[in-house]
């Protein structure tokens, strides 16, 4: 019975030590991540010969007591094999991202334009440059088809 209380005893001293964690990097500075809310974003039944506009949201780790400006870039797309890439001249979009201070979201426009836009789904990968103490999140891939 001896054996079994000291047992315990130890067990319980173990538990508790092993448990006393420390959070001090709670409060350490971390850098500001800027990506697109949506993963994926389809712009269908692009007119002929015509143009139609989507609107995407963007979202940042951090608010700032100022304005802020952020860089949107084409990068390459996931799966080129599955994702048939589309040729630039297809879209157009901001290439700038500005949030307001003391917000953490802002909006870009993406315009789809049938130059040689098909029945056949093409692909464009678009994310926030990552620059200064900016990491780039999330990307969006949008599909273009008529």
């Amino acid at each position: 019975m001896k054996k079994i209380k000291f047992l315990i005893l130890i067990l319980t001293l173990a538990v508790v030590a092993v448990s006393c964690e420390s959070y001090d990097d709670y409060d350490t500075p971390r850098e500001t991540i800027a990506g697109f809310i949506s993963a994926s974003k389809n712009i269908n039944r692009i007119p002929e010969g015509g143009t139609k506009t989507e609107t995407l949201d963007i979202f940042v780790s951090s608010a700032s007591s100022e304005e802020r400006t952020f860089t949107i870039e084409v990068v390459p797309v996931p799966n080129p094999e599955e994702n048939i890439p589309t040729d630039p001249e297809n879209y157009t979009f901001d290439s700038t991202v500005t949030i307001p201070a003391n917000e953490r979201s802002g909006s870009i426009s993406v315009t789809g334009i049938d130059v040689s836009i098909s029945d056949v789904r093409t692909f464009f990968q678009l994310a926030v440059k990552a620059e200064n103490d900016v990491v780039s999140g999330g990307k969006v891939l949008i599909g273009l088809k008529n």
